[in-house]
């Protein structure tokens, strides 16, 4: 969203929930906070969000799942009862309302659609990273009769089931909220609905919906893009990824088959990677004759690292 914006003149500004230099919420202290008694949990999240000051010269701030995933996450993790979550959400509400914010949501039809959407692009690691988190939380132990069941993964999810059954029991009851919460919402709400995965049209949705001119796609010859192509090597981490081409676009393959989009930055041979604060910027290798990249990333897991990538050649 925020690279659609920038075209028509507008400074933008996008937070990926693990960036390191997130304004409100720094991932590395989930651990803790997940030790917390409830009114230590609500004043840390409190501090953080009293803490999120306008950035000088930027028109628009984005910051992805920070309220509902992970602000109301934590609490809906922790058991805090349904009251004391909507009175925080409503405390955030008020400390929001000089921003003029605006609440952007996407609308599965159900949990199981969304979990199937998330391990597409997450892989299996995200599940059991996540599955690992959730199983130390007061959360699991009030719900383990039922999430422990035997229960069968939403097809095209590579979970195990009872990683998927704990999961499934925290998503929808987040999911609950997330359709109730916005009722206290005091400034702009879009809801868009997410039924098809076609994510040109959901990001067009919610640019017409904030009243952003919406921008043509970067046109990239297929030459080009075939130029791209091909199976690459970390020089520095050793990381295997091919990079793939549908003719029109470029995507990253990674070694369980997650695959990600690679979006025009607008910035010549340069891509965001979907999703996520990570950069790929292609260049040539002049002495080898060979296509390479660059990997710039904020944030580094079993698939997004910082590293040069050169084109691996069939001995």
């Amino acid at each position: 969203m925020a690279l659609h914006a920038t075209p028509s003149g507008v400074t933008a500004r996008w937070f990926h929930e693990r960036e390191p230099d997130h304004p409100v919420f720094h991932f590395s202290h989930l651990n803790d906070l997940l030790r917390f008694e409830p009114d230590q949990l609500e004043e840390a999240l409190m501090t953080g969000w009293r803490a999120l000051k306008p950035i000088p010269r930027l028109d628009l701030l984005v910051l992805d799942g920070t309220l509902m995933n992970l602000t109301m996450g934590l609490m809906v993790a922790m058991e805090a009862p349904e009251d004391r979550i909507r009175r925080v959400f409503g405390d955030i509400v008020e400390l929001l309302r000089p921003f003029e914010p605006t609440l952007v949501q996407l609308t599965y039809p159900d949990v199981d659609q969304w979990l199937r959407t998330v391990s597409a692009q997450r892989g299996a690691h995200w599940i059991h990273v996540m599955h690992t988190l959730l199983a130390q939380t007061p959360f699991a132990r009030a719900h383990a009769a039922t999430s422990d069941a035997p229960t069968s993964a939403p097809r095209g999810t590579p979970a195990r089931s009872p990683e998927i059954g704990l999961l499934r029991a925290f998503y929808a009851r987040l999911m609950g909220l997330m359709s109730d919460l916005p009722e206290l919402w005091l400034g702009q709400h879009v809801d868009v609905a997410v039924q098809d995965e076609d994510w040109p049209r959901v990001r067009r949705d919610v640019m017409a919906a904030l009243g952003y001119p919406s921008s043509e796609p970067t046109v990239i010859s297929r030459r080009a893009l075939m130029g791209c192509a091909g199976p690459f090597r970390g020089l520095n981490t050793g990381c295997d990824v091919t990079v793939t081409t549908d003719g029109h676009a470029l995507f990253l393959q990674h070694h369980d088959y997650v695959v990600h989009p690679l979006i025009p930055t607008g910035a010549p041979r340069s891509y965001l990677v979907e999703g996520y604060p990570s950069v790929v910027t292609f260049d040539a290798d002049r002495s080898a004759q060979s296509p390479r990249f660059q990997m710039r990333s904020a944030l580094h897991n079993d698939r997004l690292v910082t590293d040069t990538f050169c084109r691996v050649t069939a001995s």
